[in-house]
């Protein structure tokens, strides 16, 4: 969005606010914008101290991002839902600034749904999460690199080509479910091709898991270049995060989708169950998760290249490849003083 924000505007001034310990620290600044930061944690399944301490964070957080925005005034303050969002919101909200809220899980996180009746705008992935929300919210799909939108067909080649991704960090149990795999897949004719991006802590561990694997690959704590990677893959096994599967959708790729267990609202399970429901992908819980069933999952889909092939299309059909264009669209009519298609704010 702040790409596209840059791209209309050149002149714009685009500033990020953050936590400290979130991924933003690293890939905003890489992504050209300044970044300002706030020592915050989330307050789900903490300890009351931790609640307590969480909350004052919080409060002061407010006051911090009220008192910059006294000093920068921006004319637009958009929150995506982290931790950060909230107190700038509501700063913004305090000072009269206009505000945007941008919903990207079908079902809406907490300070998404105490802020959506209250600001200027919502943007929402799809009519589920707009419904949650009471009917608020205009539905533009979650922006993604226009690389993902340009990847063409799977390859379709003889042998299935995996790539596995738990996100940048990694997931253990899809690391351990995949390594448990391996002797299973080793018998398939041929083997597939598998990627294995595993997080740093399990890189080692997992690497070792493969020696004796008939079949070719790569095990990388990390990948920089998922857009090529999703270009060479047939299938992949992943967690169900929102901009994971705006990638998926945008590059018509099926996947076998592990929910993360503890997301906030189970919100990733809601997520691929959306997915689902549109015969894009498969979902294993991630309680349900081990070596045999994965196994199990990925040569149903490897001996059946007509469900793939509708699956793929099936993603291609949820992808929203003019998202981000349509937020900005959003963002630039509260610009000029409008509200699109949005209901009354509460006082």
């Amino acid at each position: 969005m702040a790409d596209e924000l840059r791209r209309r505007h050149p002149r714009a001034r685009i500033a990020f606010v953050g936590g400290r310990r979130g991924l933003e620290s690293r890939l905003v600044p890489e992504a050209g914008y300044p970044l300002r930061t706030l020592p915050l944690s989330g307050m789900k399944g903490a300890s009351p101290a931790a609640r307590l301490a969480a909350a004052a964070a919080a409060g002061w957080a407010t006051v911090r991002c009220a008192a910059w925005m006294l000093r920068s005034r921006p004319d637009l303050v958009v929150g995506a839902g982290g931790y950060a969002s909230g107190p700038a919101v509501l700063a913004a909200m305090v000072l009269r600034i206009r505000t945007l809220v941008i919903e990207q899980n079908h079902f809406p996180g907490a300070t998404n749904r105490w802020l959506a009746p209250r600001v200027d705008a919502v943007c929402v992935p799809s009519e589920a999460a707009r419904e949650r929300l009471g009917g608020r919210g205009i539905v533009t799909g979650n922006p993604v690199r226009a690389e993902f939108a340009s990847i063409g067909p799977p390859p379709g080649r003889a042998e299935l080509s995996i790539l596995v991704s738990g996100g940048s960090r990694g997931a253990s149990s899809i690391n351990r479910a995949v390594v448990g795999a391996l002797p299973e897949l080793g018998r398939m004719a041929p083997p597939p091709r598998i990627v294995h991006q595993t997080g740093a802590a399990d890189e080692r561990p997992v690497a070792e898991g493969y020696r004796g694997f008939a079949g070719s690959h790569e095990v990388r704590a990390f990948l920089g270049d998922m857009p090529r990677r999703l270009a060479e893959a047939d299938l992949a096994v992943c967690r169900a995060g929102a901009t994971t599967l705006a990638e998926l959708a945008a590059a018509g790729r099926p996947a076998i989708l592990v929910p993360y267990p503890f997301a906030a609202d189970d919100h990733q399970r809601w997520n691929a169950e959306e997915v689902r429901a549109a015969g894009a992908a498969t979902v294993v819980l991630d309680g349900e998760l081990s070596g045999p069933r994965l196994a199990a999952e990925i040569r149903a889909l490897a001996g059946d290249p007509e469900r793939r092939r509708s699956m793929a299309a099936a993603a291609r059909s949820l992808a929203r490849p003019e998202a981000a264009a349509r937020i900005v669209d959003v963002a630039d009519a509260l610009l000029q003083g409008g509200a699109p298609g949005e209901e009354r704010r509460v006082p």
